[in-house]
């Protein structure tokens, strides 16, 4: 980088519209303080069995932030922002993480909060001073998607909305390219202008075209246990909208789904939020439990490919274990 230049690495949760908005308003408010010096290098960090510590030589930037992730103890992290009850490997790592919160290390954590944007908001506004007004539809569309926060599992389903078209695209994309294109440009223009790019438009119609098939094969494979529903997804068509089971099983309080992505498999644990039943259990300890995490109503595992075998396994035991009280 030039001289006066300041590069700053921003490390957020790849393939979540949370992550991706979480990382457009830490751009908007360091970019408000540092002006046109501040360069901003984007990566996208995905949980899995690859990736126990964040690499120190991914902290390479004049600033580096971690957003919407687990905390990396690494003395380069200078702002982290997250949300997750699992966030930390344990009580004493978030304490001491918390205690080197000043001038230098920046860290902001509330397992309350319901998004990681929410969180950035609130920080940004109240204790920074700036103002998070022009991205306020962003911020509560960012908080409404990783609540889950909607009417009905159809509308979270059926992505009319042009924010959830871009959830729905950055949940298949968010990779490190596409969050160097897609981050800066959230920081500064509407959120409607670019959900409704050539770029996303393009990339979410085979999504789009996918929905019915993905879900007539969530229907097919179902497995009633109580009230949880199981599924082994790793040959069933494109994944084509995490809330497809709720709307196949309506009635199901829980579910349990084996999923395989690119380079993993992964077993996904969620609380039906329209049921009408309450949470009997707390998922983010569950998952922990079994080496993933998540919050108190959805989480996940990671598993390499060749341990699929294990990973259907724990979900059914998982699966059992929330039916049986």
């Amino acid at each position: 980088m030039s001289s006066g230049t300041k590069d700053i690495r921003v490390l957020t949760h790849g393939h979540c519209f949370d992550g991706l908005v979480s990382a457009a308003l830490f751009t908007a408010f360091r970019r408000d303080e540092l002006g046109s010096r501040a360069k901003f290098r984007y990566r996208s960090l995905g949980y899995g069995p690859k990736l126990g510590v964040i690499p120190d030589a991914w902290l390479s930037g004049d600033e580096n932030a971690l957003l919407d992730f687990k905390h990396s103890a690494s003395a380069k992290l200078d702002w982290y922002f997250d949300h997750h009850k699992t966030a930390f490997a344990s009580e004493a790592d978030r304490d001491r993480a918390l205690a080197k919160h000043g001038k230098r290390h920046h860290v902001y954590f509330d397992p309350k909060c319901t998004s990681c944007a929410k969180l950035i908001a609130r920080v940004a506004s109240t204790d920074l001073g700036f103002d998070t007004r022009p991205w306020s539809e962003l911020i509560e569309w960012a908080d409404k998607v990783d609540s889950a926060r909607f009417d009905s599992a159809e509308e979270a389903f059926n992505a009319q909305s042009p924010a959830l078209v871009l959830a729905d695209v950055v949940e298949h994309h968010g990779d490190t390219a596409y969050l160097e294109r897609t981050a800066p440009l959230l920081a500064e223009r509407p959120l409607v202008e670019v959900a409704t790019t050539e770029e996303t438009r393009r990339l979410h119609a085979p999504i789009a075209r996918a929905k019915s098939a993905f879900l007539e094969g969530v229907k097919a494979r179902g497995e009633i246990l109580a009230d949880v529903v199981l599924l082994d997804l790793t040959d069933a068509p494109m994944p084509a909208g995490k809330f497809a089971t709720y709307v196949a099983f309506p009635g199901c309080t829980y579910s349990v789904a084996v999923l395989k992505t690119r380079d993993q498999i992964k077993v996904g644990v969620g609380h039906n939020p329209w049921a009408g039943t309450a949470r009997r259990h707390d998922i983010s300890e569950i998952c922990r439990r079994e080496g993933g995490g998540g919050h108190v109503v959805v989480g996940a595992i990671p598993f390499a490919e060749k341990d699929l075998a294990r990973a259907r396994e724990v979900a059914r035991r998982i699966a059992l274990e929330l039916g049986s009280t």
